[in-house]
């Protein structure tokens, strides 16, 4: 993992109960690109054994947004748009692959793809995030009280 992936890693296990709840790891980041991970267990399977759709769309949005924050100073975004194709059932380990595409002052579109133990892809997902602040001076540590 480079150091700004560790980096990131800190932040994302830090600031998201989320993530940690669900085992998604960061594997590696930087340049635009992140790729998590996440054993897919009980609790995450639908009726049918295979992980929820929800399980796969967080994993999915939660590597773009990481591949948008790695892409440079966006450290206040937030998902305006999010598109999800499921292809297969996902079970055991799976794993996300992100990359920004094209990215303005105030928008970032990313697309995403996961993909099972044996390199099978399972589903694919665009994304549209919005930048609050391409400054990271500018972006709050933590998220304003509700």
């Amino acid at each position: 993992m480079s150091r700004d992936a560790a980096d990131l890693d800190r932040e994302l296990r830090i600031e998201s109960q989320f993530c940690l709840d669900n085992g998604f790891t960061l594997v590696d980041a930087g340049d635009g690109t992140a790729v998590l991970t996440c054993d897919v267990l009980d609790r995450h399977t639908n009726r049918h054994g295979n992980a929820h759709g929800g399980l796969i769309a967080a994993l999915l949005d939660t590597a773009m947004g990481v591949a948008t924050r790695a892409s440079g100073a966006f450290d206040n975004l937030g998902t305006a748009s999010l598109t999800i194709n499921y292809l297969r059932p996902a079970r055991g380990h799976i794993t996300a692959h992100a990359r920004v595409r094209r990215s303005g002052r105030t928008l970032a579109f990313c697309e995403a793809e996961v993909l099972d133990a044996e390199g099978r892809l399972l589903a694919t997902a665009s994304a549209v995030f919005a930048v609050a602040s391409r400054d990271a001076s500018n972006a709050r540590s933590t998220p304003p009280p509700t």
